[in-house]
């Protein structure tokens, strides 16, 4: 799949038939932005990439691209005589499974010392026929076979020591053993700073790195262990560090730092389509190579004869799955008190803040909230009683839940810390989904270390509860959405491996929320968003597990909930659905389509379903897009893209079926 980059495109009218399947390319025309479009990857293993972070980076590879690989990968060499050989027969597979992704035959790498500014030199490989893709080696030790007086990168961050990443002695003369980057030495200091000094030098403008922070403690019935190897946390903990240092191209601030999960995306639905999910599984058996076990039942690769694609509970599950640490959510973006839009993002390590000068005319920003520490990117936006926007979000720091108001439109007051439901394990807690009371004061939920729900409450002068109160629920995931229906009570609803939870507010504004006796759906493949009809009743939208498209549940002119998803024949659909209703009482939903882009439909007419048209509204972009109406009563759908940068396509005029108009890019 090739993507062309940042894009408008020209008016775009609801009626318009164009749908997006994983393997097709959106429409794409010339948009302004900022910088150049760059990416970044760091993985711990030669696979991470291919495995955890794929179909994403497969949309890479028409602009600069660079994959570094911290270890050597050499924990278990087997079939190899030592552990240098089968590092470097790694690092060969590595080179043909990114020439697949860049679509090169036969492909030739240039193999080259770069020594960077901490004096340690790593290997640079630039792909001969398409010179933007580069891999870059360091050759670190990884957990396992580690020779005494080294560490993991896992240690090397929390407990210091040091790591070589060659073995000392051997006699083998590629891999960790090659001379020319053989026998370095990185302390904690060395590889922060080293990582640094390679983003200042590639200058991405989003960086792709793994879990630092695994999010669950429970073990599922079929999978006893839903951790990860710790040098995919260890490394991405350094990225992190890293890019604190890093402020995107020219210190311009645009910088995204993306999160992917690993091992344990297994506890959660299939949400990759089944072409593109047949395409990266073709990606992972490149890296392997040609199976040299003599049978169609054992997989031994040339390259790498250990992962076996063929493991039921393991290797074979990652193909249909690619899901964010921390998803950037699908509410992002909220119409202030005096009527124009702001729109917020974790951008360079800090909330931002994008807000229009006047009515659909131009933007400011972004701009940092001031006082933030470094946030997760989950962030949770909503308006009080008053009409003023509040944030919540992760403090990555210590895992506090915090948030920040305005004191009025366009300026903020002081962070001020809700603490965490989780007091003995509190990186276990989910990022935070706020609803407004009908008394106008706000409760925020999140997922908890027990696996359930856990919720904080305001209070009359602007406090918060000191306690969390415990919902109850089992295997809840990142995702909950909450609304006030029309009655005043509040609905909540998380994504759980055992399906959708439920709970009612007993009565407006109570604090007790009772949970449905059994799941309201099937477990979805992303995060929950909840709308409104124009009479009242609740909608919710999710990724449907399996079919990777949108699927929707509403409240029935009864007064019940449908049971089972209703699909919406639309496009592939990643990471969640964003919803409005438009001055006409009619919903529209968008999301990021296979190809990366933005599609949409709407309601045919009020309370009614949806068309089974999906506009396309072109572009390619990152993270979750975010639709809502402006001061003018138009729906207006905000992206982030790949220069780390918000674009806007906005409608015309006021009214469902208007057209959209070109991709602009917003403020700096």
């Amino acid at each position: 799949m090739r993507f062309k980059s940042a894009a408008g495109v020209a008016m775009v009218a609801l009626a318009v038939a164009t749908t997006v399947t994983g393997g097709d390319a959106p429409k794409a025309y010339a948009d302004s932005s900022p910088v150049a479009e760059s990416f970044m990857q760091i993985v711990a293993h030669q696979d991470d990439d291919i495995l955890f972070m794929n179909p994403d980076i497969s949309r890479e590879y028409s602009d600069p691209s660079v994959t570094v690989f911290l270890t050597g990968g050499d924990a278990t060499g087997t079939g190899f005589p030592d552990i240098c050989a089968y590092s470097a027969s790694r690092d060969t597979g590595a080179r043909a499974a990114h020439a697949r992704l860049a679509g090169v035959t036969n492909p030739t790498w240039t193999r080259t010392p770069l020594t960077l500014s901490t004096g340690k030199t790593v290997e640079v490989d630039t792909l001969d026929q398409a010179s933007q893709v580069k891999l870059v080696f360091f050759r670190l030790h990884a957990s396992g076979d580690i020779p005494a007086g080294n560490v993991s990168p896992d240690d090397l961050f929390t407990l210091g020591g040091s790591n070589t990443d060659s073995t000392l002695g051997s006699a083998a003369s590629d891999g960790n053993c090659d001379a020319t980057y053989g026998n370095q030495s990185y302390t904690h200091a060395d590889l922060t700073a080293s990582l640094t000094d390679l983003m200042s030098r590639f200058q991405p403008t989003v960086v792709l790195a793994q879990d630092p922070r695994v999010g669950y403690g429970y073990s599922h019935t079929d999978i006893t262990d839903l951790g990860d190897q710790s040098d995919h946390i260890g490394g991405s903990r350094f990225v992190g560090e890293a890019a604190l240092g890093y402020h995107g191209p020219g210190g311009s601030g645009h910088f995204l730092l993306r999160n992917y999960r690993d091992y344990n995306i297994r506890i959660d639905p299939p949400n990759v389509d089944p072409t593109t999910a047949d395409d990266k599984e073709q990606t992972f058996l490149t890296y392997l190579g040609p199976n040299q076990s003599g049978t169609a039942t054992t997989y031994q690769g040339l390259h790498d004869p250990v992962p076996d694609p063929n493991e039921s509970t393991f290797y074979a599950m990652f193909p249909a799955r690619q899901y964010p640490r921390w998803s950037n959510g699908t509410a992002w973006s909220a119409l202030d008190r005096s009527g124009l839009l702001n729109a917020f993002a974790v951008l360079d390590g800090h909330v931002q803040v994008w807000r229009e000068t006047s009515g659909g005319a131009s933007w400011n920003g972004p701009s940092a909230i001031p006082g933030g520490d470094v946030l997760s990117p989950a962030l949770g936006v909503i308006k009080d009683g008053n009409g003023l926007i509040h944030l919540f979000g992760i403090r990555l720091g210590d895992n506090q839940i915090v948030t920040v108001a305005q004191t009025a439109p366009g300026a903020w007051g002081d962070w001020t810390v809700l603490g965490n439901p989780n007091p003995t394990n509190p990186q276990y807690v989910g990022s935070p989904t706020p609803v407004l009371n009908q008394n106008g004061l706000l409760t925020v939920f999140v997922s908890n270390a027990g696996g359930g729900v856990s919720a904080v409450s305001q209070l009359n002068g602007g406090g918060w509860t000191t306690s969390w109160a415990d919902l109850q629920g089992s295997w809840v995931r990142d995702g909950l959405a909450a609304a006030q229906a029309s009655d005043g009570r509040v609905d909540v609803f998380a994504p759980s491996v055992n399906g959708i939870l439920h709970w009612r507010q007993s009565a407006p504004n109570s604090a007790t929320y009772v949970q449905d006796t059994s799941a309201l759906g099937p477990a979805p493949a992303g995060p929950i968003t909840v709308g409104k009809n124009a009479d009242g009743r609740l909608e919710i939208f999710y990724d449907q597990g399996g079919t990777a498209q949108a699927a929707t549940q509403y409240v029935q002119s009864d007064g019940t909930w449908t049971t089972s998803p209703s699909p919406m024949d639309g496009p592939v659909s990643m990471e969640g659905v964003s919803v409005v209703t438009g001055g006409d009482g009619r919903n529209t939903v968008v999301t990021r389509n296979g190809g990366g882009g933005v599609s949409m439909t709407s309601q045919t007419a009020a309370n009614t379903g949806f068309a089974s048209t999906w506009p396309d509204l072109g572009n390619v972009i990152v993270g979750a897009p975010s639709v809502t109406l402006d001061g003018a009563g138009r729906e207006t759908v905000l992206a982030l893209g790949r220069d780390a940068a918000l674009h806007v396509s906005r409608q015309t005029a006021a009214g469902t079926d208007k057209p959209f108009g070109a991709w602009q890019l917003a403020g700096d």
